[in-house]
């Protein structure tokens, strides 16, 4: 038997997984985009589907009540300040903040679903030695089916990143929780970081004991992401992520016999790296362990699909794959290799794939896929049957705080299209810019942007350091309907567009192709297919914004 890897396609990085009753829930990373934090649901482990269902207020009071995301409320974290910095131009080191690793926990005994997680801030005078600065919360909620159950943030003091939850249930029903993490000393410093853990009040954030540090990790090279399992051989495992989240990526693993230490690291370390292999799946780390109903052990991580025929193409970034697990008594556990057909044994039960027919799925604004950058004002959004209003702002795709007029969706395959209609009006000379695109940060976007002004579509690539260029530009007068589309094939983005004037005349014109390259790297986001909008004068109005994948 075997399912396809990855199980969540597109940009779904830092996964963690639980099962409660005969469902499983899977949490991911969102940095810079609103809402955030989304949540799957499945009940084989290989479909899975985004929890919940969105609800839009009318045009009169265009407010979007979102659901299936823990963080769905622009109250409840402030995102402006989750900037991009160039780490490494030469390198494509370019790193975002926002919203990082939260991990998904259940409390049986006080039926709550908890997740604590990371929001690192920045800011745009950041030196690529800089670090981001971290700032750590809770979520809690008893219906994880519901965002407005989730609480507001509880904050606990701790200067670093991926922290983790433990519950003890002890005998007398009380319960301790453990909160671990990574300490930051610094990304520039050696060792950059080390797993630390103190005792806490997640209902308020105190920490009831001191940190301490636990375990410096099998290699000492920036250890991450930690999770703690207790198991009834009465050992304490400990499972952390080591090298950096790019190609040293690995899973390692320690054990103590009591929840403080000492730990000791396994002789097999690291237990699962794609590091040194010429496997499609690569930056395999940032695991997160589980059991499903038979008892069986498995593993959701991140990785990045690399094809040898198309070197440097991986603009979809880090997605959540899925290993089976063997783990007997009183010793550490056996990871299978990460593969894109992944075969697991008889014996474990997963489900079979739901082939779906290959259709065009329309974007809208209450859709539990839709996002949008930073912390959005939703009164400059409107949905008007298949149209989409967008109020400009001032602030354009390169901005580098706060927010643009700004609607998409992740792209969830190499092989996809973008389109959308913009209905043009030749009266209309002031108009703001508007248009497609495929977006990855502030410093790496392709956009075919209208301008009324000069009554011209352009197609235009921000990359890195270097400004905003136009690549191309064609007139566009009249009355007429353009059609925007952007397509990928695995290893490049085509870029055209269809003209229909009022009489019904076609014409289509080609703007021109961007490799994926231009799109990928050592980063930590994905692609975002979105229409946006920005400058002066009224609602830029799109029809039919929809996405085949």
């Amino acid at each position: 038997m075997a399912f396809t890897n990855p199980i969540i396609t597109g940009f779904y990085p830092d996964p963690s997984c639980i099962r409660v009753g005969d469902t499983f829930y899977l949490a991911n990373s969102s940095f810079q985009f609103f809402p955030g934090i989304p949540i799957h649901k499945s009940k084989d482990l290989v479909n899975w589907e985004h929890i919940g269902t969105f609800s839009l207020v009318t045009s009169s009071s265009p407010l979007i009540e979102e659901t299936g995301n823990a963080f769905s409320r622009p109250s409840q974290l402030p995102l402006d300040q989750a900037t991009t910095k160039i780490n490494n131009a030469a390198k494509s080191e370019i790193f975002t903040g926002g919203i990082y690793a939260p991990t998904l926990r259940y409390h049986e005994r006080a039926k709550t679903f908890y997740i604590v997680c990371t929001m690192l801030t920045g800011s745009t005078t950041m030196a690529p030695s800089d670090d981001f600065q971290p700032r750590n919360f809770i979520l809690a909620t008893t219906d994880i089916a519901n965002d407005k159950s989730w609480s507001k943030p509880v904050y606990f003091d701790f200067h670093g990143i991926d922290p983790s939850l433990f519950f003890m249930d002890l005998e007398d029903g009380s319960t301790r929780v453990y909160v671990q993490g990574s300490w930051m000393h610094g990304y520039n410093k050696t060792p950059a970081t080390v797993i630390r853990q103190a005792e806490i009040d997640v209902s308020t954030g105190a920490l009831l004991s001191p940190w301490r540090d636990i375990w410096a990790g099998a290699t000492e090279k920036v250890p991450e992401g930690p999770h703690i399992y207790h198991r009834e051989d009465g050992w304490f495992y400990l499972l952390i992520a080591e090298g950096g989240t790019h190609g040293r990526h690995k899973i390692t693993m320690a054990r103590a016999r009591d929840i403080w230490g000492p730990y000791e690291g396994c002789e097999r370390n690291p237990m699962l790296t794609a590091e040194g292999s010429d496997a499609v799946v690569q930056c395999v780390g940032h695991g997160d362990l589980f059991q499903d109903a038979q008892g069986k052990w498995w593993c959701v991580m991140l990785g990045r699909r690399q094809f040898k025929e198309h070197p440097g193409c991986w603009p979809l970034g880090r997605e959540t794959f899925m290993v089976p697990v063997e783990w007997e008594e009183g010793e550490f556990p056996v990871f299978g290799r990460v593969e894109v057909e992944q075969r697991v044994s008889r014996g474990r039960q997963v489900g079979r794939i739901k082939v779906k027919e290959r259709q065009w799925r329309g974007v809208e604004l209450a859709s539990p896929l839709t996002v949008y950058l930073r912390t959005p004002d939703l009164r400059h959004y409107e949905q008007q049957a298949d149209e989409i209003l967008l109020f400009p702002t001032e602030m354009n795709l390169g901005v580098e705080k706060g927010t643009v007029s700004f609607v998409g969706q992740r792209q969830t395959s190499l092989d996809s299209i973008a389109r959308v209609s913009l209905p043009l009006d030749s009266a209309d000379t002031t108009g703001p810019f508007c248009g497609l695109t495929v977006y990855k940060d502030t410093f790496r976007f392709v956009a075919l942007e209208y301008s009324a002004s000069d009554s011209s579509l352009s197609l235009q690539i921000q990359q890195a350091e270097k400004p905003l260029t136009t690549l191309s530009s064609v007139s566009v007068e009249g009355d007429m309907a353009l059609q925007l589309t952007i397509t990928s094939r695995l290893a490049k983005y085509t870029f055209e567009c269809v003209k229909t004037a009022s009489n019904g005349q076609t014409e289509s014109v080609q703007l021109g192709e961007v490799p994926c390259s231009a799109l990928s790297g050592d980063d930590f986001t994905g692609t975002v297919y979105a229409i946006y909008a920005h400058g002066d004068g009224g609602p830029a109005r799109f029809k039919g914004f929809e996405i085949l994948d």
